[in-house]
């Protein structure tokens, strides 16, 4: 009989360690995140150090809020182990201790050298005023499972990006997601029950969740970075939901790993889900925009390729309506179109420029110009276009509201025929790493964009 190597912990921190297997380094937990954990003692890791896996409950939405998940108060305790397996307990609460987080996490290696690491999650809300749960649009709200595989998204536009789909098994049955930066329902509300498996494929190593006993998610796929979210759902017809002191949340999960070989049918069997009318969205394209390009009309690599999204800042949202106008355009027949019916602050946008985005990077001291051709019908507002901008290391970049924002001059005419608005930037230095072009209608009124550019100057 084949030996069985033996794993051993050592301890760096309150909240984190490494795991070794015959001496062999096959998975780190940081700030009670796992990370570089590979499926084989020296293998490739299927979570690199880049993000991590929590280990930890925590709802989705705005998660990055002390008091919305149990990253609080850390610590790993209780390690035993046996032949072949070793098993860890990590501990984290809310900043204010609403609720207390268990994970047990147990790795085990089999006679083929293979890890798999079994997590049985517990969340309690603590005696107080409860844990306030608000609704998620796509998914479960509160998250027991983030996995985020390593290699599936560079900000080195000249490297290829892993995982070029992703597999749903229910059973015998299969759905396939196309990898893809669109908001669409093949990502959204995936129903997964005991025993289905959540796949990324078809490298040569390829992460698999498996839902335990007793447990039922609600996932999503993130559609920028391709993180896969798992959690339950709480909050029903939108609203939220306050956890009463003694509610106890459970889920078990595993992740491991297979081969491109073992996933082959699978994948060729799947049902491909469609991206529905989000394939009508029009791209980013990098230079003159006519809006003639979208995800359906063009034959391209769709991972590499980035929307145009919509927003509505200010108002109600069912008060706006956006369109890719295939009627009217400035030199053609095809333009962007909002039109608010009532007082409101909504935009078209491209968030996606710039080094993050395997764009080039921004020049220090280099200057941005921003033009496009607008129109205006019944408009009682404001139709500009704007520039916001994140300096590299200058806060948060997920805080849109810490921007610096440049703006054109206002076209304000309720009826304007196509016109060009042009806004030129200072010297940026320190240079953007974040860039959004934002073609905006404040008030209410219909405004249409087209011959949009952005070019960087010297």
């Amino acid at each position: 009989m084949k030996r069985v190597a033996k794993f051993s912990w050592q301890r760096t921190a309150r909240d984190g360690g490494r795991l070794r297997l015959g001496g062999v380094a096959v998975a780190e937990i940081r700030r009670l995140e796992l990370i570089n954990f590979r499926p084989e003692a020296k293998a490739e890791p299927l979570v690199g150090a880049e993000v991590g896996v929590p280990l930890y409950w925590r709802q989705y939405g705005n998660h990055q809020d002390p008091e919305r998940s149990a990253n609080s108060h850390r610590s790993i305790a209780g390690v035993v182990q046996g032949p072949g397996w070793l098993r860890l307990r990590t501990r984290g609460l809310t900043r204010s201790r609403s609720i207390e987080s268990r994970y047990d996490v147990t790795f085990r290696v089999d006679v083929r050298g293979r890890i798999t690491c079994l997590v049985e999650a517990q969340l309690e809300v603590m005696p107080g005023p409860g844990w306030l749960v608000t609704p998620h649009p796509d998914h479960g709200e509160v998250t027991f499972c983030t996995l985020w595989p390593a290699g599936v998204f560079s900000p080195d536009g000249s490297r290829p990006k892993r995982y070029q789909a992703c597999l749903v098994q229910r059973g015998n049955a299969a759905d396939r997601i196309e990898h893809h930066h669109l908001e669409s329902p093949d990502k959204h509300h995936i129903q997964l029950a005991e025993g289905d498996r959540f796949v990324w494929g078809l490298e040569s190593s390829n992460p698999v969740v498996t839902l335990g006993p007793d447990t039922a998610a609600e996932a999503g796929v993130c559609a920028y970075m391709w993180d896969t979210h798992l959690g339950l759902k709480i909050c029903r017809a939108n609203k939220p939901e306050l956890l009463p002191p003694g509610t106890i949340l459970r889920a078990v999960y595993i992740l491991s790993e297979e081969t491109k070989a073992e996933l082959q049918l699978p994948f060729q069997r799947a049902r491909v889900l469609s991206a529905g009318v989000a394939l009508h969205t029009p791209m980013w394209v990098g230079g003159r925009h006519t809006f003639q390009k979208t995800f359906q009309s063009e034959v391209m690599d769709r991972n590499t390729a980035w929307p145009w999204q919509t927003v509505v800042i200010r108002g109600r949202a069912e008060q706006v309506s956006f369109a890719r106008d295939l009627r009217i355009g400035s030199q053609d027949r095809c333009s962007l179109r909002i039109e608010s019916r009532a007082k409101t602050l909504a935009c078209w946008q491209a968030t996606t420029l710039g080094p993050a985005f395997g764009e080039p990077a921004f020049r220090s001291g280099g200057k941005l110009r921003l033009r496009a051709m607008v129109r205006t019908r019944g408009l009682n507002g404001a139709v500009r276009v704007l520039l916001r901008i994140h300096r590299t290391g200058q806060g948060s970049v997920f805080a849109v509201e810490g921007y610096e924002v440049f703006a054109s001059e206002a076209v304000t005419r309720a009826n304007q025929d196509w016109t060009e608005l042009t806004l030129t930037t200072p010297k940026l230095k320190p240079a953007p790493d974040r860039v959004h072009v934002l073609l905006q209608l404040e008030g209410r009124g219909t405004g249409w964009f087209d011959e949009v550019e952005l070019t960087r100057l010297r």
